[in-house]
């Protein structure tokens, strides 16, 4: 669907806006929420500036090095980033994207040490249903440990995406946080809810490869392993996912090093036998590696 079919479904436009034409020159940032604004917005946007924020719309929050690598990677990369940052500034003008500092960069301010995310308007210009999106608070921030647990989100996508370029499994699907959530009901009738870190669709050797991601920054005690393992067995057992979609992903645990990923393995082999299989647990070395195996999944 493209942004210019799609946007047509907005409504509730106010008054003051409803006949208004907007051209490319008299953008306001401020009205980028009103359908109006956001129709002109799909005509006038380029494929490259649709590209940067569908990328937003997957992961949720990039800094320019990660749209560099992702959008504009068939560059050299100093001009991948120039590409990015040239982008980057034009979609903020616009009121699509906001720029916010890097709480977890290091040095001065400044767009090198920046990330950014979509606005309310930029998301419903990047989202299939538009309507659904809720308006973003203006004084919102995310914090320190949350914002590095979605740039390692974030480069778990931009290491697929470069794989593919050389050759890799083909990126059908990449959904985090939010939009990778499911509910389900439990075998107790009770709602449940599942958040894995990203959702990772791939096709690789003639095979689609369904993943449920948890990223695992070293943060949490086994204890928490153990229970995100039990509740994706429940996941699992509901056939939720599989009525839906036809398969039941496997579940990686990408973990910093090989000695945690040792300790979340000792997890996974004490969890009951026939649910073993469901889980695995691999470096962010050799994460790509395992993610293409078409034996597991």
């Amino acid at each position: 669907m493209t942004f210019t079919s799609f946007l047509f479904h907005f409504s509730h436009t106010p008054k003051h806006l409803e006949k208004s034409t907007i051209t490319h020159a008299s953008y306001d940032p401020k009205y980028a929420i009103y359908p109006p604004y956001l129709r002109q917005a799909a005509t006038t946007i380029t494929v490259l500036e649709e590209t940067v924020l569908r990328t937003l719309a997957s992961i949720r929050v990039a800094t320019a090095e990660q749209v560099a690598r992702t959008v504009f990677g068939g560059n050299e990369p100093a001009k991948a980033r120039q590409l990015a940052h040239r982008h980057l500034r034009r979609l903020t003008k616009r009121g699509l994207i906001r720029r916010l500092p890097n709480a977890v960069a290091s040095g001065r301010p400044g767009p090198r040490r920046s990330i950014y995310v979509l606005t309310t308007g930029g998301a419903r210009l990047a989202a299939a249903v538009p309507e659904i999106v809720k308006p973003q608070r203006k004084t919102w921030r995310p914090g320190a440990s949350k914002l590095a647990h979605w740039l390692a989100i974030g480069d778990l996508y931009v290491r697929l995406v470069e794989d593919e370029r050389h050759g890799g499994p083909k990126v059908i699907e990449f959904l985090a946080e939010a939009a990778a959530k499911r509910t389900f009901l439990d075998s107790a009738g009770r709602r449940r809810l599942l958040r894995p870190d990203a959702v990772v669709r791939l096709f690789f050797g003639g095979m689609e490869l369904h993943w449920f991601i948890e990223i695992d920054r070293n943060t949490e005690g086994l204890g928490a392993i153990d229970q995100k393992c039990r509740t994706y067995r429940d996941y699992e057992l509901s056939d939720f996912e599989y009525a839906r979609y036809g398969i039941n992903p496997a579940v990686l645990f990408i973990a910093p090093d090989q000695h945690r990923t040792d300790n979340i393995a000792r997890v996974i082999a004490s969890q009951p036998a026939d649910t073993q299989g469901l889980y695995l647990a691999t470096t962010e070395a050799d994460a790509l590696k395992t993610l293409r195996n078409p034996e597991f999944p």
